[in-house]
């Protein structure tokens, strides 16, 4: 008999959708894991109604860009450190879509 629990891996599916003109230095927090280290799957889905070419960053301020999908299509990324999440359109024009987020992480019961 071991003192100590083994460790669990943990999978849990979010889903954000968004609607926002919101650029690269306003980017809009759709996403946030505090606790921990977590690694995961991130699907950006941006719909025909869109304007623009929808954009998912991993900052704030847009600069680091994990994702990019045309209007009515999706792109699929493996982020291993996921913490924040945040989208924002490249010209400013509205943008509509969905951010799907598969996160993995080990924990101790």
């Amino acid at each position: 008999m071991s003192c100590c629990p083994e460790p669990q891996v943990v999978t849990v599916q979010t889903c954000n959708t968004f609607n926002t003109d919101a650029v690269a230095a306003d980017a809009v927090q759709i996403f946030e894991h505090a606790n921990g280290r977590a690694s995961g799957y991130v699907t950006l889905a941006n719909f025909n109604a869109s304007g623009d070419e929808a954009n998912v960053s991993t900052d704030a301020a847009g600069t680091e860009i994990i994702a990019t999908a045309e209007q009515d299509s999706s792109f699929t990324v493996y982020v291993p450190d996921l913490q924040e999440l945040y989208v924002f359109s490249t010209g400013g024009e509205t943008i509509i879509g969905q951010v799907t987020v598969n996160v993995i992480q080990t924990s101790r019961p």
